[in-house]
């Protein structure tokens, strides 16, 4: 499942992404340490169920996985 978290210029939003990642396990793949705004590219995460791919570019942020993890970070999103 892929979903558009927001655009590159809301950086509370990509906080939030960041915050719920952490909140479910989810950990920078290579031990990479994220600030932001996020880098262009790709962030994989390494969560305990599967891998979470944060893509970001010019214009927006979005996410990428398994469909129960996905919707369980937009969960955590929301309830932040």
């Amino acid at each position: 499942m892929r979903v558009d978290i927001c655009s590159r210029e809301d950086m509370e939003t990509q906080a939030l992404l960041l915050q719920a990642l952490a909140e479910i396990g989810a950990i920078p793949d290579q031990g990479a340490i994220l600030d932001l705004p996020l880098g262009q590219g790709l962030h994989r995460f390494i969560a305990p169920d599967g891998m979470l791919t944060v893509f970001a570019d010019a214009w927006g942020v979005d996410l990428e996985g398994p469909d129960d993890l996905v919707q369980r970070v937009q969960m955590a999103m929301a309830k932040a």
